[in-house]
């Protein structure tokens, strides 16, 4: 297991895999066990439905129906991911400096330590923008994964009363 040096991706995309991992681990840890809860009890909640009870009578096979349970229950998962993906590009800040990881963390803290505001404020618009871009992501998702949402369409009465 390598210590603390780092291996840039395209230098040795193997020994790079080797010095990712454990920081990999460290920054998705803590959020492994709620995700396999909030999982597990999505596909319980979602498998006392009706329409999983007239799918297993019509006899489609387990496959088919596990599918319909995923697109109905990854919902909460989808959201829950679109919440903690800040919180993982902050823990990845934390992460870069423990293992010397050069990358926006390492950066940004360097730019702390020599009051660079210019670059400070540049990190913090380029990591606003990418989890923007992430919820943006997160609800196109919505209505990949579940029918009942569409985009564009008005849920709100023709007239309303201003």
């Amino acid at each position: 297991m390598p210590g603390n040096r780092y291996v840039p991706l395209t230098q040795n995309p193997v020994e790079w895999l080797a010095a990712m991992w454990l920081p990999w681990i460290c920054l998705a840890f803590p959020l492994i066990a709620v995700y396999a809860r909030t999982i597990r009890s999505q596909l319980l909640d979602v498998g006392s439905e009706d329409y999983i009870r007239t799918a297993h009578a019509k006899g489609l096979d387990q496959k088919g129906v596990l599918r319909h349970q995923l697109r109905s229950g990854l919902t909460p998962v989808v959201t829950m991911f679109g919440l903690d993906f800040g919180l993982l590009l902050g823990g990845s800040v934390i992460i870069e400096t423990i293992f010397r990881i050069p990358g926006l963390g390492a950066l940004l803290l360097q730019a702390r330590d020599f009051y660079d505001f210019p670059i400070m404020s540049g990190i913090v618009i380029v990591i606003s923008g990418i989890v923007v871009l992430i919820n943006l992501l997160v609800d196109l998702t919505y209505a990949a994964l579940d029918p009942r949402v569409r985009l564009g369409e008005r849920s709100s009465p023709k007239h309303a009363l201003v």
